[in-house]
C-alpha cells in the first residue's frame, strides 16, 4: 500500500489567520479532548491504526491557503505528485478572488476523491443543492462556524477515515479491473488463438477474412483462401507419440508464418490453424490465376520439405484446397466453404493434391448434404444390402468364391454408388452400422443358400480401418455367424493393404483372433502399399488380391505384365492364393490365367448381383461348365479313336 494511503492530509482555505490557527490547534498532535469526548481517541485508533501517535491520537498533516486560486493550485500539485489531500476545508467567503463554490468545482475537476467541506458561519448563506453543483453528493459537506475544536477534529477524523476506505476500495477495484482485463485477454486468446501453435484459430480466421474482404472492395486483386490438410497425421501421432505430433504442428505453423513474412518482419498473409491437422493461409491482392497457382505450389513445397522431429526427418504430404473472393463467394464463410469442398476433393483423390474450387463442387456438396440425411433412414429401412460378384478358378473354371459388395437401392429403383455412401458413412461415424448391416445380410443369405442348395462357397466381406478400431468387432462377427449358423470357413474378411499398413499394431491382434475363430483373411488392392512386405509374414493372411489398376494395364507386352507377374511369384513363394480383380476382357483373363493367378474376378465373369439372382446365375453357370466338360470328353474320345 502506498504512503499516501497512510497520510491524513488536510487543506485549510480561509482568509482569516486566527481561524487557520484554530484549525491547526484542533488538528495538531498536542490536541487533548475533554473528558466528555474522550472516546474520540478510541475512534481515531479504529480509523487510522498506524496513523496515530503514542497515545492513540490521529496524526494530521495540515496545509493552509488564504485564497481560492491558491487552494486550487495546491490541490493540483498534490494530485500530480501522488500525494493528494483527504479533506479541503473551504470557507464560503473570501475577501477577494473566486468564491468557494467556484473553487470547489475546480478542485473537484482536479481530484475526484477529495472530501470538500464548505465552512460557513450562517446556515442561510449555504448554497443550495451542493451535491448537484459539486458532485458527487457523498463527497461534499457543510460545516458551521464557530465550531467546537472536538467537533472539527471528529469531522476530520471521520472524513479521513472515509477517504482511506474510499481509496482502498478504489485500489481494490483498479486491481480487480486489471485482473479482469488480464483474464479477458487470456480468454480472448483461448477463444481466438490455437493453444498449440499460437496461431489464429478458425473463429479468428473467419474474422480476418472478413476484414481482408472489406479492404479488397477498394483495391485490385482477389483475396485467396488456401486450406491444407496434413495426410496421415494420426499415423504420426500413433507411431511417434502426441508430443511429436504437437511439435510437428508447431513447426508447420512456424514455417508457414516465416514463409509469408518479408525481411522487415511485415506479415504478407494470415496463417492459422483451421482444424486438427488443417491450416489456412489467407492472401490478399492476388492479380491473376497464375499467381494463385504459384501460391498453392509454394505452400505445398513449404510443407513437404522435411521436418526434423525427435531426431528424425519427416516427409509430409499435404492435400490443398483453394478458393478466392469474389469469384467463389461474397462473404468469408462462403469462401471458406468452397475451400473446404476443394480440400475434401484433394483428400479423396489419389493423384490430385491441389484442387481449385469450381461450381461442380457446390453441386457435390449439396448432394452430399442431402445424402447424409437419407443414409441413416436407408440403413433402418433395409435399402442397403449385399450384392455378390463371383470369382472363378482359372484352372478348373469352377465358381471358387464370391465377394459381397454393399449396394443401396432406393424405393424408386434408383441406386446410390458405393463410392458416395461408403466414405460418407465413415465421416458420419456410422460405418460400424453399415458393416453390421452387410455382415448380417451376407450371413442371412449364406444360411438361406445353405438350406436350399447346400452352399459351400466362401463369401468375402470388406472391412475398413474404422472397423478394426472397434473393440467389439470380433464378438460382433462371432455373434452374427453363430446366430445364423454359418460355418466359419464360409466367411472371409477383406482389408485393403493401405489400411493394414497404417493400423498394423491395431490389426494384428484383431486378425489373429478372427483367424483363430476360423474366418479367412484376405488383402485387397495388393500392390498399392508403400511399406515393407514383412507384414505378410506376421499376419494370418491366406489370399492377396491384385489391384485392378494393374490388371487394366495387362497386354501382350511383357513389360506391362511385370508387376502382376511379380505379385503372383510373391504369393506363390508365401503359399498365398492370388486373385486378379477387375478382369473385364478375354485378353486380360487369358493373361492372368497364364501368369498363374488362382482366381479371377470382374465384369468378364459376372457383374455384382442380388442374392436371388446369384443362385439363378450359379445354376446356369454350373450347367454351362457341365456342357463344357462333356464337350471336352467327347473331343478327347474322338481324338483317341482317330
Amino acid at each position: 500500500m502506498s504512503n499516501r494511503m497512510h497520510t491524513n492530509r488536510v487543506l485549510i482555505v480561509d482568509d482569516d489567520p486566527s481561524l487557520i490557527d484554530e484549525y491547526l490547534r484542533c488538528l495538531g498532535e498536542d490536541f487533548e479532548p475533554d473528558e466528555a469526548t474522550a472516546t474520540l481517541t478510541d475512534l481515531e485508533k479504529v480509523l487510522f491504526g498506524e496513523d496515530t501517535d503514542a497515545d492513540g491520537s490521529a496524526k494530521f498533516e495540515v496545509h493552509s491557503r488564504n485564497l481560492g486560486t491558491a487552494a486550487v493550485e495546491a490541490v493540483e500539485r498534490a494530485a500530480q505528485t501522488g500525494n493528494p489531500f483527504a479533506i479541503v476545508f473551504l470557507d464560503i467567503g473570501f475577501a477577494e478572488g473566486m468564491n468557494s463554490v467556484e473553487a470547489a468545482q475546480k478542485i473537484r475537476l482536479l481530484d475526484q476523491n477529495v472530501n470538500i467541506v464548505i465552512v460557513s458561519n450562517s446556515t442561510s448563506s449555504v448554497p443550495e443543492n451542493l451535491g448537484k453543483r459539486i458532485p458527487p453528493a457523498d463527497k461534499v459537506f457543510f460545516f458551521q462556524k464557530p465550531f467546537h475544536a472536538t467537533e472539527c477534529r471528529q469531522l476530520a477524523a471521520a472524513l479521513c477515515g472515509k477517504w482511506h476506505a474510499d481509496m482502498a476500495l478504489r485500489t481494490a477495484n483498479e486491481d480487480l479491473e486489471i485482473r479482469v482485463a488480464e483474464r479477458t485477454e487470456a480468454l480472448q486468446k483461448l477463444a481466438y488463438f490455437d493453444v498449440v501453435t499460437r496461431l489464429p484459430n478458425q473463429l479468428l480466421l473467419i474474422e480476418e477474412l472478413k476484414s481482408l474482404i472489406e479492404k479488397s472492395e477498394d483495391s485490385d486483386g482477389d483475396t485467396v483462401a488456401v486450406l491444407l490438410d496434413i495426410e496421415r497425421f494420426s499415423f504420426i501421432n500413433e507411431t511417434m507419440g502426441y508430443d511429436a505430433g504437437t511439435e510437428l504442428l508447431r513447426s508447420v505453423g512456424n514455417r508457414l508464418s516465416r514463409t509469408f513474412c518479408d525481411e522487415a518482419g511485415h506479415r504478407m498473409a494470415v496463417v492459422g490453424r483451421f482444424g486438427a491437422d488443417e491450416f489456412a493461409i489467407l492472401v490478399p491482392g492476388i492479380e491473376n490465376d497464375s499467381e494463385i497457382r504459384e501460391l498453392a505450389e509454394l505452400i505445398k513445397d513449404t510443407v513437404e520439405a522435411p521436418f526434423l522431429i525427435n531426431g528424425r526427418d519427416l516427409f509430409l504430404k499435404a492435400s490443398i484446397g483453394v478458393s478466392w473472393h469474389p469469384v467463389h463467394g461474397r462473404d468469408a464463410k462462403s469462401v471458406f466453404r468452397c475451400a473446404e469442398a476443394a480440400l475434401h476433393r484433394s483428400m479423396r483423390s489419389l493423384t490430385t493434391l491441389i484442387t481449385y474450387y469450381h461450381s461442380e463442387m457446390r453441386y457435390r456438396a449439396r448432394y452430399k448434404f442431402d445424402l447424409e440425411a437419407e443414409l441413416r433412414s436407408a440403413l433402418e429401412k433395409g435399402q442397403i444390402c449385399a450384392h455378390y460378384q463371383p470369382q472363378q478358378s482359372t484352372k478348373s473354371g469352377e465358381l471358387a468364391g464370391v465377394e459381397a459388395l454393399a449396394r443401396w437401392t432406393r424405393p424408386d429403383g434408383s441406386t446410390v454408388p458405393p463410392s458416395d455412401f461408403v466414405p460418407l458413412s465413415e465421416e458420419m461415424g456410422i460405418s460400424d452400422v453399415l458393416f453390421e448391416t452387410i455382415m448380417r445380410s451376407v450371413c442371412g443369405d449364406v444360411a438361406e443358400w445353405r438350406a436350399k442348395v447346400g452352399w459351400n462357397i466362401p463369401v468375402s466381406v470388406n472391412l475398413s480401418a474404422h472397423q478394426l478400431r472397434n473393440r467389439d468387432l470380433v464378438s460382433l462377427i462371432k455373434g452374427i455367424m453363430e446366430s445364423t449358423c454359418v460355418d466359419q470357413n464360409l466367411i472371409n474378411l477383406e482389408l485393403t493393404e493401405t489400411v493394414l499398413l497404417e493400423d498394423l499394431t491395431i490389426a494384428q491382434p484383431v486378425l489373429d483372433d478372427l483367424s483363430a475363430f476360423g474366418v479367412g483373411i484376405h488383402i485387397d488392392d495388393f500392390g498399392t502399399g508403400y511399406s515393407s512386405l514383412s507384414y505378410l509374414a506376421k499376419l494370418p493372411v491366406q489370399t492377396i488380391k491384385i489391384d485392378q489398376a494393374f490388371v487394366a494395364q495387362l497386354s501382350d507386352s511383357e513389360a506391362s505384365n511385370t508387376v502382376v507377374e511379380a505379385i503372383v511369384a510373391l504369393g506363390k513363394a508365401m503359399k498365398l492364393e492370388v486373385v486378379a480383380e477387375g478382369v473385364e476382357t478375354d485378353q486380360q483373363y487369358a493373361i492372368v490365367r497364364r501368369l498363374g493367378c488362382d482366381l479371377a474376378q470382374g465384369y468378364f465373369i459376372a457383374r455384382p448381383m442380388p442374392a436371388d439372382q446369384l443362385l439363378i446365375w450359379v445354376n446356369g453357370y454350373e450347367d454351362t461348365q457341365s456342357i463344357k466338360k462333356k464337350s471336352l470328353v467327347i473331343d478327347i474320345d474322338t481324338h483317341r479313336k482317330q
